[in-house]
């Protein structure tokens, strides 16, 4: 079955299934960002302070850690497709709700509950990317998808520049624009459940219907298909395997349930200092709000350059390799962002880590979903990027705390040694791969 799919050339139902991951992406791209955007705007108007702020945005991660938890679960046991359907519905009524508090609190636990539909989504987009994509463009897929996908960030960061200095209800605009996602819920819920998954719970009439219509499809526009190449691994997959989640914990699996572990604890911190404090720590820096948020709306779409850059490299270079280099260079831009003091080197810098963050984030995804066997996929990337949640959920005090005391400065310092610590990670723990193998089938 997987032979079959990988053999497949891009035809109009891999770019109908891309078209819906890239709104996907957009939304759950966006909206994480959205509180860090009216932070000034929140403090003013609904009288809290940075305490407040934090328990806003953290709430967000819990909601995300929750989610992709319980999406993992869903995912592996009730398919691919619902999954990804009820978290996107569930994403934009609380996000559009959220526009409506009229207090912190209130906030705090509709931002909670968005969290926890993001968290949904984002599990179930990227496994279903993996999982249908063939070998040779999944980390394209997953590329395009974000780079795409960062165009939410970039035009939430606009509509933030443009709304919230209108007054009292302006940051109200930035919420209430994730109700559009419903939008892409219909389409989400069109799309054929993923054929590995079928096999997987032993419904193989359903995953070969399901192939055979994507086939027909395909041939339809490309001509014949070539012959699948069975690797010699599908010779010990004849029957369906129904894995514990306790096997994430044993054996080779161990090793890279740890290495992944370790990765989403940092990138999921310094990006929380990238997407959601970077206009707070400009306000810091002297900058007014409106200057914090116009040299945020500059350096933001260095992170859409970084992805479109991840295109083209993400099957060219091994995982292991592209996520070294790139992580190193982003702890580089990092340390220079928190201590140059030149206008054009701190745009340059920080340009830089949005840049190499946004390249990063498809080479992290895609080598995620590779590390575990399909009927483990949903679960062993809920795990490891529920552990990046929980982070987030700490993160937003610690971050507030640092600012306060220690400075701008010291988040720089911090913020180096974790994008450091990535690569050593993925150096020490992480498996070698070549650009070709197929790591979804041979795990």
């Amino acid at each position: 079955m997987g032979a079959r799919l990988d053999r497949l050339p891009t035809g109009p139902f891999h770019r109908r299934v891309l078209l819906v991951a890239v709104v996907t992406f957009v939304f759950e791209i966006g909206d994480q960002s959205a509180t860090g955007l009216v932070a000034a705007s929140l403090r003013e108007h609904l009288g809290t302070d940075l305490t407040g702020i934090a328990f806003a945005v953290s709430a967000m991660y819990l909601g995300l850690l929750v989610g992709s938890l319980v999406a993992g679960q869903v995912g592996d046991r009730f398919g691919r497709r619902s999954t990804l359907s009820w978290g996107m519905a569930a994403m934009a009524v609380f996000s559009a709700l959220a526009a409506f508090s009229p207090n912190i609190t209130t906030l705090v636990v509709l931002r909670f509950l968005t969290g926890i539909g993001l968290g949904a989504t984002y599990i179930g987009i990227v496994v279903y990317l993996s999982e249908m994509f063939p070998a040779r463009r999944r980390g394209l897929s997953l590329a395009v998808g974000v780079a795409i996908g960062t165009v939410g960030s970039v035009l939430l960061t606009v509509l933030a520049r443009a709304v919230v200095p209108m007054g009292e209800h302006g940051w109200r605009i930035v919420y209430a624009v994730g109700l559009l996602g419903l939008l892409a819920v219909p389409a989400c819920r069109r799309l054929p459940e993923s054929p590995r998954w079928l096999i997987a719970r032993g419904r193989a009439v359903e995953a070969a219907a399901v192939l055979e219509n994507i086939e027909k499809e395909t041939a339809a526009k490309t001509g014949a298909l070539p012959e699948p190449e069975v690797p010699d691994t599908a010779a010990s997959a004849k029957e369906a395997r129904r894995l514990p989640t306790s096997a994430l914990f044993r054996g080779r699996l161990l090793r890279s349930t740890v290495m992944l572990m370790i990765v989403w604890i940092c990138y999921s911190a310094v990006q929380q200092v990238t997407t959601t404090w970077t206009p707070t720590i400009l306000v810091l820096r002297g900058f007014t709000q409106a200057e914090a948020l116009s040299l945020t709306s500059l350096i933001v779409l260095g992170s859409l350059a970084g992805s479109i850059a991840a295109i083209f490299i993400a099957d060219r270079l091994p995982r292991r390799a592209g996520l070294v280099a790139f992580t190193l260079i982003a702890a580089v831009a990092a340390l220079c962002f928190g201590f140059v003091t030149n206008l054009a080197l701190l745009i340059v810098s920080g340009f830089a880590i949005y840049f190499f963050s946004g390249g990063a984030s498809p080479l992290i995804n895609a080598y995620m979903a590779e590390e575990f066997p399909t009927d483990l996929r949903a679960r062993g990337s809920s795990f490891a990027f529920s552990t990046g949640r929980l982070t987030n959920v700490l993160a937003p005090f610690t971050i507030a705390a640092v600012l306060a005391s220690l400075g701008y400065h010291a988040i720089a310092l911090g913020t180096f040694a974790a994008w450091a610590l990535i690569a050593v990670a993925a150096l020490v723990l992480g498996r070698r791969r070549s650009r070709t193998a197929d790591m979804v089938e041979q795990v």
